[in-house]
């Protein structure tokens, strides 16, 4: 999949409307040659967002430019000006070995970005993910962008969702990392995970290297 750099993103299916950014490939060449190179500053931004995949599938991509790097799954980042962009997992490999640089947008978005406040993203997403009628594949892209906010009603749908057994069954492991995450950050301090559906354990388990 290939997409010029800040087109609408449309390769999956997904609650909010994103920006694709790095989704490189021999039709459109290596796009961002003509940008100003990116600082030491701006790489460490970039590295440290790039935290959590979503997205991921069954398959592999190879990378169009050298062969020897293959990806799976998608970076997504949210910027405090509302706009979300998602990159393919390659957009490190591109950066660092192919001399990819990232539009100003994200860049910039990035220097600017902290902890989200909740939003009509977060709204969004909190929805979906309690939806019992919504495809259970759909629910899950919820389940992992949640995390993005430090906020008690998107762990209160997480807990909810761990419960939910027909989604758990799907998507558990990746509700565990959204767990995690803010077990990570010390708000979940009464989580009963030997309560939770055996693949939420498994998530919790993974996010935390055990």
């Amino acid at each position: 999949m290939e997409y010029l750099d800040l087109s609408l993103y449309d390769f999956l299916r997904f609650p909010l409307p994103m920006r694709a950014v790095g989704w490189l490939g021999r039709r459109y060449g290596m796009q961002g040659a003509e940008r100003a190179p990116m600082t030491g500053a701006e790489m460490g931004r970039l590295r440290a967002a790039s935290r959590r995949l979503g997205s991921r599938t069954l398959g592999w991509h190879d990378c169009d430019f050298c062969g020897v790097f293959e990806g799976n799954g998608e970076y997504r980042y949210y910027l405090p000006d509302g706009e979300i962009y998602a990159a393919p997992m390659m957009l490190l490999h591109y950066v660092e070995e192919h001399g990819y640089r990232p539009p100003r947008e994200l860049r910039d978005g990035l220097q600017a970005a902290g902890q989200p406040q909740w939003d009509c993203r977060a709204e969004r997403l909190h929805a979906v993910l309690l939806d019992q009628s919504q495809d259970p594949e759909f629910r899950c892209q919820a389940a992992v962008d949640l995390a993005n906010w430090n906020d008690p009603r998107a762990l209160d749908a997480l807990r909810r969702a761990a419960h939910d057994e027909d989604l758990a069954d799907v998507a558990g492991d990746e509700i565990g990392r959204s767990l995690a995450a803010f077990v990570d950050r010390g708000l979940a301090r009464d989580l009963l995970v030997e309560d939770l559906h055996v693949m939420v354990r498994y998530g919790i388990d993974e996010a935390a290297g055990r």
